[in-house]
C-alpha cells in the first residue's frame, strides 16, 4: 500500500469548494473539523478530494499556518486508507475539508488523534 497524496487529489475548483461550505454534513473532533460532501462517482475523477484550512485569524504568521497544514497533510496521508475503506465508497465519492479550529500549534499525535475519531464519527453518519 502507498501512502501518498497525488496532485488530482487535492481540491482546487471553487465551485465544489463553495458547495463544501454550505450547511450540509461535518463532524468535529477537536482541533479538527471536517466538511465532507458525497457525490456518485465519476470514473475519471478521484474517489476522494481534499482541501486544508488553517485559519489566518488564529496564527498570524504564514508559517505557522504552513507547518499546521503540513501536519495536516501527513495526518491524511498516512490515513487516508481508513477512510477509503468506509463501505460508502463503493459507489460514491467524497470530496473533504479538513478545517483546524485549534489555538494553538499541534502536536503530530494530537492531530492524529483529532482524524481518527472524525473518521469513526463518518462512518457512524453514513451509515445512518
Amino acid at each position: 500500500m502507498k501512502f501518498t497524496l497525488r496532485k488530482n487529489e487535492v481540491l482546487r475548483s471553487q465551485t465544489i469548494i463553495s458547495g463544501l461550505f454550505q450547511p450540509g454534513f461535518f463532524v468535529s473532533a477537536y482541533p479538527l473539523r471536517i466538511n465532507y460532501r458525497l457525490s456518485p462517482a465519476l470514473p475519471e475523477a478521484p474517489q476522494l478530494q481534499v482541501l486544508f484550512s488553517v485559519s489566518k485569524r488564529r496564527f498570524k504568521n504564514a508559517t505557522d499556518r504552513n507547518r499546521v497544514k503540513r501536519l495536516q497533510r501527513e495526518v491524511y496521508r498516512l490515513n487516508k486508507h481508513k477512510l477509503l475503506e468506509l463501505p460508502l465508497f463503493s459507489s460514491q465519492s467524497m470530496v473533504v475539508a479538513i478545517i483546524y479550529t485549534g489555538q494553538q500549534l499541534p502536536e503530530y499525535k494530537v492531530l492524529t488523534a483529532s482524524f481518527l475519531r472524525c473518521i469513526k464519527k463518518i462512518g457512524e453518519q453514513t451509515h445512518e
